[in-house]
C-alpha cells in the first residue's frame, strides 16, 4: 500500500476488493460514532453499493441506544446502504461483557465469503498495547490488533489501523459528516477511557508520534510472536505423540523458555492458557524427577494434566456419576458390533455378537482375576492394564463383557481361557479424548508408538 493512502481512507479502502477477491460482501460495523461514520461514508463512495451492509448492534447500555439505532438506519438508508441491526444483553456494563456481546451477535450475522470492517485505528492500536501493558501481556498480547484475521466464518479486517484517529477527524470535518458522541467514552470509569482522556494526552505532548512508534512495535512483536510460533510448532512436532499426549523425555530435555513456549502453544488449541504459577508447577511436579512418576495437576474446573509411563496427558475431567460400578442387562441380542457409550465408543467381535451366551456389560468391578486365553495362570484386571499401558485413571471405566463365569472379555486386551471360538480380534475400548472423538486408536502405543500409524506428529 503506498505511504500515500494512509492520508486518504477513501483510496485505502478503494484497494480492498483487489487485496481480498474472495470477499463478496462487505459488513460495516456501524456504530454512527465518528470512526465507524467515517468507515461507511468513504465506503460508499468506491465500493459497490449492493456488495454493503451497515451493521449497528444495540446494546442497550444506554437511554439514548434506541434514537442512535434508529439514527444510524436513517444514515445507511441515504447512502442506499442495506441495514442489519441486532439487540444484545451483556452480561455487565464493562467493556469485555459489552465487546463479548458485541462479537458474538457479529458472528452469527455473517456469512462464508463476508469481510466484516471495523473502524479502529492507530490510536487505538496504541490504547491496546498500553492497556495490555498494564495488564502484564506478553508477545502475543502486545502483537496488538492485527489488520486481517479470521473471524467466525468470514474475515475481520481492520483498514484503518495505520491511520492516526486525526485523518479520520479531518475528513469528517472535511465532508460535514455528522456523528454520535456516546457519553460513556468520556468516562474515566472504564481503563481504556483512563488511557484516552488521562494519559495519552500527556504522552502525546511528550512524543507527538507516539501512536506510530507504538503501531511500529506492535509489528515486531507480530514478528516475534510468528518466530516464537514457528519454534512451537517445531517443538511440538518432536514431542508430541498423540494430539492429546506429550513425550516428557523429549519435552524435558528442552531449555525453560521452549518449553513454556511449547506448552502454551499446545495448551492454545484447546482453548486453554497457562499461568506463570502452572507453568512452576509442571516443572516442579512433571520435569524435575528424572523417573516422572504419576502426577496429576488440575488447569481448570473442567481440564488437568496427568503423567503416567513418561507420557503427558492433557485430559478432560471426568464427570464422577459416569464413573465407578455400572451394569447394564446387555444380552448377545442387545450388544452390538460398535456401540457408543457414555464415555467412548465400544467394538466387539461378530463371534460374541452371534454367540448364544447371556451377556451383561459391567465396569468399575475390582479385584477382579482372569485367564487369559494363551497364556498360563490367572492374571488381575489391574495387572493386565498395566502390561497394555493403561493409564490408571481409564481403568475405573474400561467396559468388561461377562457371562454367568465372570469376565469373559477384556475389550481390546483379551478373552478368557474359556472362551470357544479362535478369534483373531478381541475388539476395542476407545474413550472419548478431548473432542468427543475416541482418545485411544491402540493401546500398544504407550509401550511402542511405532504400532500406531493414525498420527505421526504435527506438520
Amino acid at each position: 500500500m503506498k505511504r500515500t493512502d494512509l492520508q486518504d481512507p477513501v483510496a485505502y479502502l478503494a484497494s480492498l476488493p483487489e487485496r481480498f477477491p474472495h470477499v463478496r460482501r462487505w459488513c460495516i460495523a456501524y456504530s454512527g460514532g465518528l470512526d465507524s461514520e467515517v468507515l461507511l461514508s468513504a465506503a460508499a463512495l468506491v465500493l459497490p453499493t449492493a456488495s454493503l451492509v451497515a451493521i449497528h448492534i444495540n446494546h442497550q447500555l444506554q437511554v439514548d441506544a434506541d434514537a442512535w439505532e434508529k439514527r444510524c438506519q436513517r444514515r445507511a438508508a441515504d447512502l442506499g446502504v442495506q441495514f442489519l441491526s441486532a439487540k444484545v444483553e451483556p452480561l455487565g456494563r464493562s467493556e469485555v461483557a459489552a465487546r463479548d456481546a458485541r462479537y458474538g451477535a457479529f458472528a452469527q450475522m455473517l456469512t462464508p465469503n463476508d469481510a466484516l470492517l471495523m473502524a479502529h485505528h492507530a490510536d487505538d492500536q496504541a490504547e491496546t498495547l498500553l492497556f495490555r501493558l498494564c495488564r502484564g501481556a506478553g508477545v502475543a498480547g502486545l502483537s496488538g490488533m492485527p489488520e486481517t484475521r479470521p473471524f467466525s466464518t468470514a474475515l475481520l479486517i481492520r483498514p484503518f489501523l495505520k491511520f492516526p484517529r486525526q485523518i479520520l477527524y479531518q475528513w469528517a470535518m472535511s465532508h460535514q459528516l455528522e456523528w454520535i458522541e456516546d457519553p460513556s467514552n468520556t468516562s474515566p470509569g472504564y481503563d481504556r477511557n483512563y488511557l484516552r482522556l488521562n494519559v495519552f494526552p500527556n504522552l502525546r505532548d511528550r512524543w507527538p508520534q507516539i501512536a506510530k512508534r507504538f503501531s511500529e512495535t506492535a509489528g515486531h512483536m507480530r514478528e516475534a510472536q510468528s518466530l516464537l510460533q514457528e519454534i512451537a510448532q517445531e517443538d511440538l512436532h518432536a514431542c508430541a505423540e498423540f494430539p492429546e499426549v506429550l513425550k516428557l523425555p523429549v519435552l524435558s530435555a528442552l531449555s525453560s523458555a521452549r518449553i513454556q513456549n511449547v506448552l502454551r502453544y499446545w495448551l492454545a488449541q484447546w482453548s486453554l492458557s497457562l499461568s506463570e504459577k502452572q507453568f512452576q508447577q509442571i516443572c516442579v511436579q512433571f520435569l524435575s524427577n528424572g523417573t516422572n512418576p504419576e502426577r496429576e495437576l488440575r488447569l481448570t474446573p473442567q481440564w488437568q494434566l496427568r503423567t503416567y509411563r513418561q507420557r503427558l496427558f492433557l485430559c478432560p475431567m471426568v464427570n464422577p456419576d459416569l464413573v465407578g460400578r455400572h451394569d447394564e442387562d446387555s444380552t448377545n441380542a442387545k450388544l452390538q458390533n460398535s456401540m457408543e457409550l457414555a464415555l467412548g465408543k465400544l467394538s466387539l467381535p461378530a463371534s460374541l455378537i452371534d454367540s448364544e451366551l447371556a451377556l451383561t456389560l459391567k465396569t468399575g468391578l475390582k479385584n477382579v482375576k482372569i485367564k487369559p486365553r494363551g497364556r498360563a495362570g490367572s492374571k488381575g484386571l489391574s495387572q493386565l492394564f498395566q502390561e497394555t499401558g493403561v493409564p490408571p485413571w481409564l481403568r475405573s471405566q474400561w467396559p468388561l463383557i461377562c457371562d454367568h463365569q465372570g469376565v469373559l472379555l477384556v475389550p481390546g486386551i483379551c478373552f478368557a481361557s474359556r472362551w470357544h471360538k479362535n478369534d483373531d480380534s478381541v475388539g476395542a475400548w476407545q474413550p472419548f479424548g478431548l473432542s468427543g472423538e475416541p482418545f485411544f486408536v491402540s493401546l500398544q502405543y504407550h509401550l511402542d508408538p511405532s504400532q500406531n500409524p493414525t498420527f505421526t506428529g504435527y506438520a
